[in-house]
């Protein structure tokens, strides 16, 4: 096995501490309105079990974590397409208990002694080969399970646990919003966690970061299958009227509205076009104790809208 990468595109140290940007004065509720296609309201359940999935979204991907993706090269599935980076660290797993498509889930693990800024592994997708689709909303659900013996130890400042590609050429994607489990200030090893997301765009737009919502508590779970939910909304290109929101277990926990996520300056103007499975420890700082297990199951993605 080969020592832990730096995850693509957004390794640089500098890029881990996000500024607040947009954010209400306490930096947890959003504020501001959108157009009703992404209103929870709209967000009605699907006989999919998609449950916040909004009416007449298509599928982009999908993926029941029954086999790897081989290394190297993309390939079909169906639909969608997916590829992992050479010499992964992923393992596929039997666990009975995973609540979207049992038995099998895909498994990595954080080792004791990795470093912050690194991850144990790399798998993306997308709708097709060679430049994938884009939309301008996503609607992403998956299973997932983070620790092990009923805890986790996180960095001081988070785990990055996905990106989800926008505005940039897919081919070079240098933004995206990064859903976190967020650190407590210290490494610490705990049993649940609070959860907010960052907004990185090479500095053609401002880094933000988006807290979650008054009252949600410590959501995630460490060591726990939950299902999570995301819905994106682009917005429009120049716009600040980008909506992002989170669901886990069914209960909204955070809701960032009017977020400018594209513009014209340096072309940043594409839809969202990959989710990439890139979950990095911290940033700056610390080295892990333990080893703690990652594990994803059912990855679905649907899409609505031009670009």
């Amino acid at each position: 096995m080969l020592p832990p990468h730096r995850s693509l595109a957004f390794s640089a140290a500098a890029l881990l501490v996000l500024g607040a940007f947009g954010c209400a004065p306490d930096g947890t509720t959003p504020s501001g309105d959108l157009s009703d296609h992404l209103s929870v309201d709209q967000a009605t359940a699907q006989s999919t079990g998609h449950q916040h999935e909004p009416l007449g979204f298509t599928t982009v991907t999908k993926n029941t974590t029954d086999a790897l993706p081989p290394s190297f090269n993309f390939f079909s599935s169906t639909p969608g397409v997916w590829k992992m980076v050479s010499a992964p660290t992923a393992r596929l797993v039997t666990d009975a208990t995973a609540p979207c498509s049992p038995p099998r889930v895909w498994s990595t693990t954080y080792k004791a002694g990795m470093q912050a800024g690194r991850g144990p592994i790399t798998l993306w997708s997308q709708g097709k080969t060679g430049a994938p689709p884009e939309s301008r909303r996503w609607y992403i659900q998956l299973c997932m399970k983070l620790g092990r013996n009923g805890l986790y130890e996180n960095q001081a400042v988070g785990t990055k646990l996905f990106f989800i590609s926008l505005a940039d050429d897919p081919s070079i994607e240098r933004c995206a919003v990064i859903p976190r489990a967020k650190g407590d200030v210290v490494q610490a090893i705990k049993s649940s966690w609070t959860v907010w997301a960052g907004f990185e765009c090479a500095g053609i737009l401002p880094n933000a970061t988006f807290y979650q919502i008054a009252g949600a508590g410590r959501p995630l779970k460490s060591d726990v299958w939950q299902v999570h939910e995301w819905l994106l909304d682009a917005g429009d290109i120049d716009q600040a009227n980008g909506r992002f929101q989170w669901w886990i277990d069914g209960k909204l926990v955070l809701d960032k509205r009017n977020q400018k996520f594209r513009t014209h300056k340096s072309g940043m103007t594409h839809g969202i076009n990959r989710w990439r499975w890139a979950p990095t420890w911290g940033g700056i700082g610390g080295t892990r104790t333990r080893d703690d297990d990652y594990q994803i199951d059912n990855v679905y993605v649907s899409g609505q809208g031009k670009p």
